[in-house]
Parts: C-alpha cells; structure tokens; sequence
C-alpha cells in the first residue's frame, strides 16, 4: 500500500464519512484525498482515473464515481456536466469560467454570483446549489481578477 500524508481537510472529511457510516477503506482515503487535492483544477471524471492509475493501478472508473458521489452527498464538493462529461468543482458559491481555446475552467470568486443569484430568485426560482458556467475563449490574457 502507498503510504500517505493526510491534510487535516481530508483527515476531517474522512472522519464526518466514518460518522455517518461509510466504511472507509485505504483505496477510498486515497481516492478521497486525491480528489480534494486536485478539485481546484476542475478535473473531469476521465482526469481522475488516469491520475488515480498511477496510485492506485487497476482502480475503476465505477469505483471513482461513487466517491466523488459520496463527496457530493457530503457538500465537499459538487459536480457538473460538460460536454457530456463530469466534472467536479468546489461547493462555494462561484462562477466557473470555461476556456475553450486553453480547455480550462477558472473560477472567478466574489461577488459576482450574487447579483445573478438576486435576479434569479426574484422571478421565484429556489436555487439550492447555484452553478453558473460562462464559456468563451479566454485568451491569453485573462485574470480571475480585476486589476
């Protein structure tokens, strides 16, 4: 078994999945661990079991998927749909900028999501996990944040 340093965020993640009654063995505390310490690069289902193939040779895809799933049903993290594909993202309130010409996904924090959040709601929508996607070409230029 590949040896592992644990950050208290995945130490205290796994600890809330034991309390609710997960059975966490080595393989799914690595798969845990890689998915927290890769989330912030948006990284698709498909990125992840290639990644987890060098840890963890063999792993399945359907063995990925139902961590990143219990990690949703935790609020850890959220998924999306691309493209036909899954992504997972962060489960903070924020707008996923979707680079097309660098195939990337930035996230631009902030205020920004809650002017769309105010306007949505009041035409009567109860948003429970907002996710907002802008795609475009980003250039070269492009800064998540305001100079």
């Amino acid at each position: 078994m590949v040896s592992m340093q644990i950050s208290e965020e995945v130490r205290g993640v796994v600890e809330e999945l034991k309390g609710r009654g997960y059975r966490m063995t080595p393989q799914r505390i690595l798969l845990t661990k890689m998915i927290l310490e890769t989330v912030e690069r948006h990284p698709s289902l498909k990125d992840l079991h290639d990644h987890a193939q060098s840890i963890l040779p063999g792993v399945g895809v359907s063995t990925i998927y139902n961590t990143i799933m219990m990690l949703e049903k935790l609020g850890v993290i959220r998924v999306f749909y691309l493209d036909g594909k899954l992504y997972i993202d962060r489960a903070r309130p924020h707008v996923n900028i979707v680079c097309r010409d660098s195939n990337r996904i930035k996230d631009l924090d902030g205020e920004s999501i809650k002017d769309v959040v105010k306007v949505v709601e009041a035409r009567g929508v109860k948003i429970s996990n907002p996710l907002i996607l802008i795609i475009g070409d980003c250039g070269e230029g492009f800064r998540t944040q305001a100079a």
